[in-house]
């Protein structure tokens, strides 16, 4: 490692440090605002449903990059809860619409209280030049993560 690849490495170790320290201070303060039912698996889902409207399941596998069947026993757990619900597209009868149902929506209303509490107990205490700065740092290492993902894609593709 150069001595510069050395310090970026030591300052993202304090970045990764800081915000879990945050994020551990934040659940054991604030934990009666956050649900323990879902699985990191099923919250992916939900989100990727809720930013999609109405997704059929092998949009959700070729997302998640898991079997039609693994969706569907997700989509199952969830549909028992009524986090989400299925139903047939009137244009191709063999595919599943699936949505948002009742509790799916409840739980994303939760998320965004919690967002709101979270900006007005912390963020607000900082500036809006700062906010905007690390905003667009943050923007701007999401763009490079997924361009080097897509990389990582295509190359592992071109060995197959």
């Amino acid at each position: 490692m150069t001595n510069n690849e050395e310090l970026i490495y030591k300052h993202v170790e304090e970045i990764n440090e800081a915000i879990y320290s945050m994020d551990s201070h934040f659940i054991k303060l604030h934990q009666h605002l956050i649900s323990d039912e879902l699985s990191p698996k099923q919250i992916i889902l939900l989100d990727f449903i809720k930013k999609n409207s109405q997704v059929t399941i092998g949009q959700i596998a070729s997302y998640m990059n898991i079997t039609s069947s693994a969706v569907g026993q997700l989509v199952s757990k969830l549909e028992e809860q009524q986090y989400v619900s299925r139903s047939i597209n009137p244009e191709n009868r063999r595919e599943i619409f699936v949505s948002l149902d009742t509790s799916g929506l409840k739980y994303f209303d939760r998320e965004e209280e919690i967002k709101r509490f979270i900006i007005s107990r912390y963020y607000s205490k900082l500036e809006l030049s700062e906010v905007v700065q690390l905003k667009e740092i943050v923007q701007k290492l999401n763009q490079i993560v997924l361009k080097e993902g897509i990389i990582h894609e295509i190359n592992e593709k071109g060995e197959s």
